[in-house]
């Protein structure tokens, strides 16, 4: 709810941290009664989400770690091209339905196709090499041959065991011949970083199916796309679930105009982004190769506008490797100079971005930088009659209780920014300050950044899993939150936001 006195609680505890006023330069006619503009929507997408909802996509009992799990041979394929899955389980036999996520009349699945009765068998967990690195060659176990008959988007497998115990495992269905509005874009190289089944992450080790954080200074420097995503990790489904799945369901509620994509997608065929107005980035997307970051800097250099919807983005600096199943499947990341590479190319030492010898903070074309953890509080709103908050019905200085957590970014204008940054949101958390920051330069892109880790858990709370499939809202959150994110939709989606609403600086 929005409250001026939970606001001077805030000043009085936060001191320094927001002992000054914001001051900001208004766009004129800036302020409506109504969301901003209009979304771009597809027939396809809306007609797809008229199809017979399904809500068993996420009822039942999750399977025990080892009981039944599997991955894919790629995160995403084009319409047309084969997909494989590998699956390992105790069972002799299994089923797998095969689900694309949406709205569906608020059941979240659409049942696409069902493959019964599949033979399994226990697989061998390998182990781990000189990188703690856990890279699976399983045999295949069913293939879909043909995608030219789905429709983009993404997909979860449910593999169920005869008892009715499941895990998922998650794919994306490209159209590479789309010139949609906006690009879908999943986190998966930030799942991987944080996956510990087979025993390591990129953080920590774990028993071999990622159940307990046995040894916190032992981590692989290389992980594998090649494995299935931890029981403990959306069950199978990675940050889908939890951190992607409520804007999923609510753009597609919309009937928004979409392509879907990954990581690995913007980094393999990046230069397709101009085909698009706008690349929304979901969840916690912190792992970025150099070609990724090229193509999205490129891409707002020519008009395209971004959307990070969550913290801690373009964080770590990673490079890609072959394995089994082809290119990309093995993610780099050492964090410091003890990399290999360091000797022959300095240029793509895997250290975090901001450091040397990168020296190019994700600020540096956003105007957002990573503030830390924890990033729990409320936000607190600055510029109300922006575009932003357009039929919102608040007031600079209401409040948004609980709405922020997990990570946070801020502005901070020690380092390296765009010129003339906008704060729609100044919020003490319990690591420091969270903001709302949107860069906008003259004929380019805009880029528009949420500043928490929470704003798309914030769009709802995340199906639990077992118990219900409609994401249910958050009390004087949710609304304005969505608000927010359809005015930033509408706006994205209608060109270079540089030509027709460029960042006004904010001033404290």
């Amino acid at each position: 709810m929005t409250s001026r006195t939970t606001r001077r609680r805030f000043l009085q505890a936060s001191g320094s941290l927001l002992g000054s006023v914001l001051a900001t330069s208004r766009v004129a006619g800036a302020s409506t009664d109504a969301p901003l503009g209009t979304l771009q929507v597809s027939a396809t997408i809306q007609q797809e989400n008229q199809k017979l909802g399904d809500g068993s996509w996420i009822m039942g009992r999750p399977a025990q770690p080892g009981d039944i799990e599997g991955y894919a041979s790629a995160p995403s394929v084009n319409l047309g091209e084969t997909i494989s899955f590998f699956v390992s389980t105790v069972a002799t036999h299994y089923r797998a339905k095969v689900f694309r996520m949406g709205y569906y009349q608020g059941y979240g699945a659409h049942l696409v196709e069902t493959r019964t009765p599949l033979s399994g068998r226990r697989l061998d967990i390998p182990t781990p090499d000189v990188n703690n690195t856990v890279d699976c060659d399983w045999p295949v176990s069913f293939t879909l041959e043909d995608t030219g008959n789905y429709v983009p988007g993404q997909y979860l497998v449910r593999l169920e065991l005869p008892t009715g115990e499941y895990s998922f495992i998650p794919f994306l269905i490209r159209d590479d011949e789309s010139t949609s509005t906006y690009v879908y874009m999943s986190s998966v190289n930030t799942w991987q970083a944080y996956n510990a089944w087979g025993g390591y992450s990129l953080y920590r080790g774990a028993d071999h199916y990622g159940n307990t954080d046995f040894d916190e200074g032992v981590r692989a420097t290389i992980v594998s796309f090649n494995r299935p995503y931890s029981r403990h990790f959306g069950n199978g489904s990675g940050d889908f679930v939890g951190n992607e799945f409520p804007f999923l369901f609510l753009a597609e509620k919309l009937g928004l105009d979409l392509s879907y994509w990954t990581n690995v997608d913007l980094h393999q065929r990046g230069n397709a982004l101009t085909q698009h107005q706008a690349l929304i980035s979901l969840g916690h997307d912190e792992y970025y190769s150099p070609p990724m970051r090229l193509a999205a800097t490129n891409a707002i250099d020519a008009g395209v506008n971004v959307a990070f919807l969550g913290a801690n983005f373009c964080y770590r600096k990673i490079r890609y490797l072959e394995s089994y199943n082809g290119a990309n499947r093995l993610m780099v990341n050492y964090r410091s100079i003890a990399d290999p590479i360091y000797a022959s190319d300095p240029s793509a030492t895997t250290v975090n971005w901001s450091d040397w010898p990168s020296d190019t903070p994700e600020s540096t074309f956003s105007g957002s930088h990573w503030g830390g953890v924890p990033g729990e509080g409320s936000l607190v709103v600055c510029d109300a009659s922006s575009w932003l908050w357009s039929g919102a019905g608040l007031d600079d200085g209401d409040v948004l209780e609980g709405a922020l957590g997990g990570e946070f970014n801020n502005h901070n204008p020690t380092v390296t920014n765009p010129p003339n940054v906008q704060l729609f949101g100044h919020s003490p958390v319990v690591g420091g300050i969270s903001d709302i920051t949107y860069s906008a330069q003259p004929d380019q892109g805009g880029v528009f950044c949420t500043g928490t880790g929470w704003w798309i858990y914030r769009l709802s709370n995340a199906p639990l899993l077992g118990n219900r499939w409609v994401p249910a809202p958050v009390p004087g959150v949710t609304s304005p939150l969505t608000t927010a994110t359809q005015n930033l939709l509408a706006l994205l989606g209608g060109g270079p936001c540089g030509l027709f609403m460029p960042s006004v600086a904010t001033l404290a």
